[in-house]
């Protein structure tokens, strides 16, 4: 038997219903994943096609006037503890626009299509198929774009990414370069400010070409008669013209970029976080299968992403590609993920991850945690050994 996915959409409607979903699919075949691992679930089917045990997360579509439909199906998801997302035209209409049951949820605005890579970046995390944390690298060239980069800051925030940025996010007294390179291994994209002297600095570069060897998606703004660089191996050009600024001039660090543009950007970024991210975790895959294969060991990729081993005992191990840092949340999804997946089963997990550029206090923390969590870690790099010993 195969647990499905589980996508509801109910309330009251709305015009770009169908695009979210053209959207959502699309993402789903960038991670690998199959439309037919997913059940669309509305009040028509909901009856019959409703598993209150396997993942789900609902759409639930307010009304402007107060005519809230399908109440039944939304207490039924409630009291099953469903994730939930109510949606509405504006966030400042939200109680009058959603029934009382839904007052105690943060609410997602969607007035324009701009919104949907946002709110599909929701559902994939909801789900499991991304990870929740959210994090953003911005690379530039202070004397040419600090400005274009503290907005990109400022609006990449409100759209709840976790954002680096040097001269705001390194506390004193922590070693920079270091910390650096920490944050790049556990962004999910690089945003690049393509200025023309980007690449006179060593430090932008360095950062370059890290994202690159690490297959970091990279989303390039290009700024006007500037081209793009062809050293990231997963990259989105967006082209600037001279109209995207707001005072005219692109030529100094106090340049800065139109709101509408900012809103183009964080996008894009949305639009490029989930190919980055299902990239990143297909190499881990890729090493780990070669390494099981060099091993003679067999192993069996999942539809849901993780890998199950035979292990030397005869019993099967399951293997989580992890992208980034391991966090405490990754670890607990993960064991509630394998329990519905594996009916109940409760079989050793661990969390495969590529420790290339974490700092070593982290990976003596995670070295830590495995003596004392029932979940542990493996460094891509030893997998093989880990293979051979297991």
């Amino acid at each position: 038997m195969i647990i499905k996915y589980q996508i509801a959409v109910i309330g009251n409607g709305h015009s770009l219903i169908d695009e979210i979903k053209e959207s959502f699919y699309v993402h789903l075949a960038e991670l690998g994943i199959d439309r037919k691992y997913f059940t669309e679930i509305d009040e028509n089917n909901f009856a019959t096609e409703y598993k209150a045990n396997a993942p789900l997360y609902c759409l639930y579509f307010g009304d402007t006037g107060g005519n809230f439909k399908n109440l039944d199906i939304l207490s039924k998801l409630i009291a099953d503890a469903s994730l939930i997302l109510p949606i509405v035209d504006d966030l400042d209409t939200y109680k009058a626009s959603t029934p009382a049951e839904l007052h105690g949820i943060n609410g997602f605005a969607l007035a324009d299509p701009v919104n949907i890579e946002s709110l599909v970046s929701l559902m994939l995390e909801g789900l499991g198929l991304l990870r929740v944390s959210r994090r953003v690298f911005i690379s530039y060239k202070r004397n040419e774009s600090s400005t274009v980069a503290m907005q990109l800051y400022e609006q990449l925030e409100k759209n709840g990414f976790d954002v680096f940025l040097d001269t705001h996010s390194i506390r004193p007294g922590e070693p920079f370069q270091d910390e650096l390179w920490h944050r790049m291994a556990d962004t999910d994209i690089v945003i690049l400010l393509n200025t023309p002297g980007f690449l006179t600095s060593d430090w932008t570069k360095e950062e370059l070409a890290k994202a690159n060897a690490m297959q970091i998606g990279i989303l390039q703004l290009l700024w006007p008669t500037h081209r793009m660089e062809n050293t990231a191996a997963l990259s989105i050009p967006l082209q600037l013209e001279t109209i995207d600024f707001g005072n005219g001039s692109y030529s100094d660090a106090k340049s800065y970029l139109t709101n509408a543009c900012i809103e183009r950007i964080v996008e894009q970024a949305e639009y490029l976080r989930a190919r980055s991210l299902a990239a990143r975790q297909d190499n881990i895959v890729t090493e780990f299968m070669a390494a099981a294969k060099k091993a003679k060991r067999k192993a069996d990729l999942h539809p849901y992403k993780f890998i199950q081993v035979a292990q030397l005992s005869g019993d099967d191990a399951i293997i989580i590609p992890t992208v980034g840092v391991p966090q405490a949340l990754t670890y607990n999804r993960s064991e509630e993920m394998i329990g519905k997946m594996m009916f109940g089963r409760k079989p050793p997990v661990y969390l495969l991850y590529d420790h290339i550029n974490i700092r070593d206090r982290w990976l003596q923390h995670l070295d830590w945690l495995d003596n004392y969590l029932p979940i542990k870690t493996i460094k891509v790099t030893e997998a093989e050994q880990w293979l051979l010993k297991n």
